[in-house]
């Protein structure tokens, strides 16, 4: 004989039957739900990870091996956008037989060709891209020129 209690314990089968409608349904939402998690999930992943800190200035390094600074709009879609951008530029002088080497900033907009106040980069010829501190010399320096 079975004990009541045995019984109880017993796990029950659950038994679900699904119409053809209800089983499209239910892929389709599946399918959906996995979209969301490979379109959405990783843009919130890289805004949780790296955020923009909109108080910093920041950098961004290109395939090419070029660098801007300035403050970055946005890094999703297809193009980032770099508010009063800046480059780098060694300037090499002779001074009798040493050369001398120095760092400054160009702003773009200062450019010969006369451009706008920022710049449209394609995101995939961008490396990578981060926050500056307030006490990086760059920063220093675009404080200065401000």
């Amino acid at each position: 004989m079975v004990d009541h209690a045995e019984k109880t314990n017993k796990t029950k089968k659950l038994n679900l039957r699904f119409s053809k409608k209800q089983q499209l349904g239910i892929m389709l939402s599946v399918l959906g739900m996995l979209f969301g998690v490979m379109v959405v999930g990783p843009q919130v992943a890289d805004r949780l990870l790296q955020p923009i800190d909109t108080t910093k200035y920041q950098v961004v390094y290109l395939a090419n091996g070029q660098v801007y600074f300035g403050k970055l709009q946005n890094t999703r879609g297809d193009y980032l956008v770099v508010r009063s951008p800046y480059t780098a530029q060694s300037i090499t002088s002779n001074e009798g037989d040493a050369k001398a080497s120095q760092t400054t900033l160009l702003k773009v907009s200062e450019q010969v060709y006369g451009p706008d106040n920022s710049i449209a980069i394609k995101s995939s010829q961008v490396l990578f891209w981060q926050n500056l501190r307030d006490d990086s010399k760059v920063s220093q320096a675009i404080q200065a020129k401000h």
